[in-house]
């Protein structure tokens, strides 16, 4: 859920216009249980992990209509549940979701960031360029990818900077299903506070009870709220400083602290990259189609574990249970029949599958299409696809990529400043964050001889740096082009 200043404002107004923070948390939080897209969220989350709805589907359980005579001779319609015991109750699961986020994910951040910065003053550049190289380790490209996985499934994903006790700056995933962004009011554009919440479990007398704790962020400080045995919100007495700075700047002599100073960001500390234009889910498109594939795969299943391969057709044979029979047909190979109209036949069960197959297909086609993906298939594209048409394969998956691939970059840029800003107050430097260019470099199969020998043909027309960042090969464009300088 998505709050403006003047959503709080009529909060207040709601709670009986006691300004009241418990109350204007209390509603907000319940607000936001209730909230449709939080709903949506947890879909998104349950089918990444592959919880899908056909597993709360039993098979044994049918709906049966009966027609019965009611008390005045008038037939009525009734219906019944049956349950059968010996039906199959298999679930197939077909991860077609998680197929479709981790080809997005992998389409964009398969290979890290190209960072460069930008910079009249060249040697500048250059050094902020390293700087970026060395702070952005192996966990910043994860970091990202986690994002967009989050934004992906709920819509949105966010990001927490923050400094940790050793006075190390530091990001993290907190999840979108925790948040509350509160934007200004005029445009929603600026992230003016948020409130964060989650549960924790209290010991009470050798009892485990849920107690949610509530973080309300704003642009210079932090307030924490627990909640209480009544389940009223109260400041957080366990929080020395409350409300609390962002960070404190700690001076310290011999190893001892000698004096503190608050510190703020002067902005909320969380980075929050929407998923699309409407901050709907990867999922929302194409559940429908997912849930029918899993129908059919998991009846398909179920109808062949329960099939009778050959069934026998006995007349006029009497006094034994068909027990008897099948024993004696499976030693003797035969059965006498008492009636001379009598007769033993044997008969095959025919499935048809065909039709079942051909709408999978179809389904199948309709998922990778609406779900804007590339479903890899061998026998279309060949042993040796040219570059046109592996391009042409990933369409789609351009498409949905674009729509969030510009806020991505503008996400990254963010993250960027806290780092540059930190290195500057450590360092006594002043680098401008407002330097740094990023782009993504998509990852998709290419034809690797044809991509070369386009950068052959462009020697004379690019420049070297960016042949570089087009090659194949190369993995660290920085490190790539300072070894190729030395």
């Amino acid at each position: 859920m998505f709050l403006t200043e003047n959503d709080l404002i009529n909060a207040k107004i709601t709670a009986d216009s006691a300004i009241n923070e418990n109350e204007i948390i209390k509603y907000v939080l319940r607000e936001d249980y209730d909230n449709y897209a939080k709903k949506k969220m947890a879909e998104g989350e349950r089918y990444y992990a592959y919880e899908h709805d056909i597993l709360k589907k039993d098979f044994r359980q049918s709906r049966i209509s009966e027609t019965k005579e009611d008390e005045n001779g008038e037939e009525k319609e009734e219906i019944k549940s049956f349950f059968n015991p010996n039906r199959s109750n298999h679930h197939t699961v077909n991860g077609f979701h998680r197929i479709l986020v981790d080809q997005k994910v992998s389409y964009l951040l398969g290979r890290k960031p190209v960072i460069k910065a930008v910079s009249e003053d060249r040697e500048k550049g250059d050094e902020l360029e390293k700087i970026i190289e060395r702070e952005c380790s192996e966990d910043f490209n994860s970091i990202l990818q986690e994002l967009l996985t989050g934004a992906s499934n709920k819509g949105f994903e966010t990001v927490h900077v923050y400094y940790d006790e050793k006075g190390k700056l530091c990001y993290t995933i907190v999840p979108a299903e925790e948040v509350i962004p509160i934007y200004d009011s005029r445009f929603e554009r600026e992230l003016e506070q948020l409130i964060r919440y989650y549960d924790t479990v209290v010991i009470r007398n050798g009892q485990k009870y849920l107690r949610k704790r509530v973080e309300w962020w704003t642009k210079d400080d932090v307030t924490y709220y627990v909640e209480d045995d009544r389940r009223n919100f109260v400041l957080d007495t366990g929080v020395e400083h409350n409300p609390c700075p962002h960070w404190w700047g700690i001076c310290t002599e011999d190893g001892y602290e000698k004096s503190r100073e608050a510190h703020g960001w002067g902005r909320v500390p969380f980075i929050i990259l929407k998923n699309n234009l409407r901050g709907t889910t990867d999922l929302e498109g194409i559940k429908a189609l997912i849930d029918a594939y899993d129908l059919l795969s998991s009846e398909g299943v179920n109808n062949l574990s329960d099939l009778v391969e050959l069934y026998w057709v006995i007349q006029g044979y009497g006094g034994e249970t068909a027990a008897a029979i099948a024993k004696k047909l499976q030693i003797n190979k035969a059965v006498h029949i008492n009636d001379n109209g009598g007769a033993v036949e044997a008969k095959q069960t025919q499935l048809s599958m065909d039709a079942r197959l051909e709408f999978m297909k179809m389904l199948r086609r309709d998922i990778f299409q609406f779900g804007q993906g590339v479903d890899i298939d061998l026998d279309r594209l060949g042993n040796a696809p040219s570059g046109v048409s592996l391009r042409y394969q990933y369409t789609l998956l351009d498409l949905k990529a674009d729509s969030v691939a510009t806020r991505l970059k503008k996400a990254i840029k963010e993250l960027l400043s806290y780092i540059v800003e930190d290195y500057n107050r450590k360092n006594g430097t002043d680098f401008d964050s407002g330097d740094l260019r990023v782009s993504l470099k998509k990852n998709m199969i290419t034809n690797d001889y044809e991509t070369v020998q386009m950068i052959n043909m462009s020697s004379e027309l690019l420049s070297k740096e960016t042949l570089l960042s087009m090659h194949p090969f190369v993995e660290e464009i920085g490190s790539e082009k300072y070894e190729s300088e030395s």
